[in-house]
């Protein structure tokens, strides 16, 4: 009864992966089909020497912790604001999970058009405000910032969904006893809300960080990448050198070595469950 789906993770899941090993150790660029070698770890070893590949990958931890620290602690905001009943509640949660009903290549396109410096709607609010509008994308020191703030926008929902089942599922005994005892709400949150999510908390960030390391759709649009490699995250690398610069070996190297880097944060990610008392 398994045979079916076995084969199927095989060919879609495992067989990609091995081709990936194998040609990491080649010397594979498209532009010399007839040039293809065994160069074994040598692609490895030229990828540690690259300052490119480094810059990358501090850009993608860069991205990928800020983004989903504020999609966790706006998503558990969120979250608790709609455990209260007030007039609108139904009507919030709707336009709260709104952006996740759109594609992101759309979203990309948005919100690009948003951020241009003359004309977009941003700068224009910032005006209205009394500061100066700048070019949030073509800053180098604010386009990661720019794009986790897109990224934001789209996947706060999703940890609010989380959260917000997670949240509405507790038992209220131990709220009780919380009462009884004269705990403030900071307390209440961080003894007995917080260790009750903890699962539901490990499922979101690790979701989440996996999700936000592969992020390309939203950073090829928006910004390709630039300017001057300040946006270019290993997903933008991987391509670049994969479709661009048609050096395949070089790209499948890139490709095992993010698997080999998302291993280690989720690896580490689970010790530090375990290992957690709130």
């Amino acid at each position: 009864m398994l045979g079916p789906a076995i084969i199927l993770l095989a060919l879609f899941t495992l067989y990609p992966f091995v081709v990936n090993v194998k040609n990491s150790l080649l010397y594979y660029n498209l532009t010399e089909p007839n040039n293809i070698r065994f160069v074994g770890l040598k692609n490895y070893l030229n990828l540690m020497k690259d300052s490119l590949f480094w810059q990358a990958l501090k850009q993608t931890l860069y991205f990928v912790v800020g983004s989903v620290a504020i999609e966790f602690f706006l998503g558990l905001g969120i979250a608790h604001l709609l455990l209260r009943d007030f007039t609108g509640k139904n009507l919030l949660r709707t336009i709260f999970i709104l952006p996740m009903g759109a594609t992101p290549i759309a979203i990309s396109f948005v919100w690009k058009i948003m951020l241009t410096p003359d004309l977009g709607i941003i700068n224009y609010l910032v005006r209205l405000l009394g500061f100066r509008g700048m070019d949030w994308v073509g800053n180098p020191t604010m386009v990661i910032p720019s794009l986790m703030i897109i990224d934001a926008w789209c996947w706060t929902p999703f940890m609010m969904l989380i959260f917000s089942a997670g949240l509405m599922s507790l038992p209220r005994d131990p709220f009780e006893a919380a009462d009884i005892d004269g705990s403030n709400a900071l307390q209440k949150l961080w003894y007995v809300t917080l260790p009750m999510l903890k699962p539901l908390i490990f499922v979101a960030l690790l979701f989440r960080m996996i999700d936000a390391f592969r992020t390309f759709d939203l950073i090829f649009v928006i910004t390709g990448g630039g300017p001057a490699h300040y946006s270019e995250t290993l997903n933008i690398f991987t391509y670049l050198q994969g479709f661009n610069f048609m050096r395949i070996s070089y790209a499948s190297t890139l490709a095992i070595v993010m698997f080999v880097i998302l291993f280690i944060i989720s690896s580490n990610l689970s010790r530090v469950y375990r290992q957690t008392e709130f």
